[in-house]
């Protein structure tokens, strides 16, 4: 191991998000981000960013942990071109603030899990477009989110959002629980009959907009009094609730997925949710070609397509396999989160995916079930606590462990002696 000196540098956080609208500028062009709505896309659409990204981007298409898509390499003189082929797919908005607050994630097998409570996917879109429609609600931070989870095999419970929904069985019907993220965790607040779901949160949201707080505040900044005053907005409605989380490990969200001794769906992970517009394409056309009409996207950077049987299931798996998507759950990489690093982002400071391909030919590590390695300390790939992190600085990466990027490093490591992890982890490091 080799001490380096303090070398992470500080990374500006711009707190938004891109979009198709509004793309963003990086290392290798402008990104442009897609939200897919209500958690879905047909399989023409993806074959219709597959073109955008092959003849206006660089060929690469990411899948994000905000459960988006977005292709990279985009030239600014494009954006005309891009955005009538987004527009013609129908994959844009009406404008740049009603996509920018439209930061949804949907349970990805709403409607095709016959273990899940209720199919959530009603509520999502009334949610969609509630957002889209109210502009009290554009001024809402741009990385606010909310989710809604149905309760069925790929619950959302570990995931960031602000506002929360969980399909929920009480009393003897089927409600809607409603939570918000805090930095204790999530409170769940109440319990709502589903009509009454969309309009409990809005009036959460429109209480927070008014709330006096520090610039990309979220939920989980407020003080408790804050927090008390942003309660208030519900007033009486429903009932207090207890729930505890429900964490899914990542092996369990790849390859083919039963339910009640039924073939439901296969999910194909993309390595630190990169893919090529060509590969991406040739999964496409293969999905189309065994009666697929469309992909459920996930925070997970998995994609989920619903089967109408065994047949295709393997069929689609095994296409997505031999072009280099992880179908198989006991494949390591799909533990590991890594940005895309540099040359792509500007702020990163070195090869993240070549050192956690690196990371991954190593496991299993000791005490390690989950590792990101992060260009920098704003830590985009991944924002919870993983067992080992590794943060790229100039002269190497920093080692955290039980942490996030932004923690700071216990260790230090020269690229050149990545293969040391092992000791250094069995160190005590």
């Amino acid at each position: 191991m080799s001490a380096i000196g303090a070398m992470a540098e500080p990374a500006s956080v711009k707190g938004w998000c891109p979009g198709a609208l509004r793309p963003m500028q990086t290392g290798d062009g402008l990104i442009v981000r897609v939200r897919p709505r209500c958690g879905a896309i047909s399989v023409a659409q993806v074959l219709a960013l597959c073109e955008v990204a092959t003849r206006h981007g660089n060929g690469h298409i990411d899948l994000t942990r905000r459960a988006n898509l977005q292709i990279r390499g985009i030239d600014a003189c494009a954006l005309p071109e891009v955005w009538a082929a987004l527009s013609g797919a129908g994959l844009m908005d009406a404008h740049a603030h009603a996509e920018a607050v439209r930061n949804v994630i949907v349970s990805p097998l709403a409607g095709i899990d016959p273990t899940e409570i209720c199919d959530v996917r009603p509520i999502a879109a009334a949610l969609e477009q509630a957002l889209a429609d109210m502009p009290a609600l554009w001024s809402l931070p741009g990385k606010f989110g909310f989710s809604v989870d149905g309760g069925g095999l790929l619950g959302l419970d570990g995931e960031r959002a602000d506002i929360r929904f969980k399909a929920v069985a009480a009393e003897g019907r089927v409600g809607i629980a409603l939570g918000v993220d805090t930095v204790e965790g999530t409170r769940w607040l109440c319990v709502l009959d589903r009509d009454e779901a969309v309009t409990a949160a809005v009036r959460l949201a429109r209480a927070f907009v008014v709330l006096p707080k520090l610039p990309r505040a979220r939920i989980r900044d407020l003080d408790e009094s804050a927090f008390v005053s942003l309660r208030s907005a519900l007033g009486d409605d429903g009932s207090a609730i207890d729930h505890a989380s429900v964490d899914v490990s990542a092996s369990d969200r790849v390859g083919l997925i039963e339910a009640r001794g039924e073939m439901i769906a296969v999910g194909l992970g993309a390595p630190f949710g990169r893919l090529t517009a060509e590969t991406l394409a040739l999964i496409a056309s293969t999905a189309g070609d065994h009666a697929v009409t469309a992909f459920r996207v996930s925070p997970w950077r998995v994609l989920y397509a619903a089967v109408p049987d065994r047949d295709a299931a393997v069929a689609l798996s095994s296409t997505a396999r031999d072009y280099g998507l992880v179908t198989v759950p006991a494949d390591p990489i799909i533990a590991i989160d890594a940005c895309p690093g540099a040359p792509a982002c500007r702020s990163a400071c070195g090869d993240t995916r070549a050192a956690a391909r690196r990371i991954a030919a190593m496991m299993p590590l000791p005490g390690v079930s989950s590792a990101h390695v992060s260009g920098c300390a704003k830590g985009c790939a991944r924002s919870r606590s993983a067992d080992l992190v590794l943060v790229a600085g100039s002269g190497g990466f920093g080692i955290v462990r039980h942490g996030t990027a932004a923690t700071a490093p216990n260790a230090y490591l020269a690229p050149a002696d990545l293969n040391d992890l092992p000791a250094i982890l069995r160190s005590g490091a």
